[in-house]
């Protein structure tokens, strides 16, 4: 595990008290939480964003954002994302 060290603004360090006194846990716990999510949160964002200007498959969009293929469908049906496929090319994957 690695260190980092960061400078916050002050109404963020209260509200990570806040969370850290409603989570019942260690300020560095929540923050590991916090950066996970947002992390998450930031891959998912840049997969759709490659997906709508057709710069990244599918397939690999859906292993960048960690999702199974079909997770990544649905976010893209979501999103409103074209995915470019026939009925026919869709049951071709599915069937592989």
């Amino acid at each position: 595990m690695e260190v980092i060290t960061a400078r916050i603004e002050e109404k963020d360090f209260e509200d990570l008290k806040t969370i850290e006194k409603d989570e019942k846990t260690e300020r560095a716990e929540v923050v590991r939480k916090l950066l996970t999510r947002a992390i998450k949160d930031w891959k998912m964002k840049k997969a759709l964003e490659l997906l709508k200007h057709r710069k990244i498959t599918i397939r690999k969009a859906a292993s960048f954002a960690e999702l199974s293929y079909a997770e990544m469908l649905d976010v893209m049906a979501q999103a409103d994302i074209d995915i470019g496929y026939t009925l026919q090319e869709l049951k071709r994957d599915v069937e592989k």
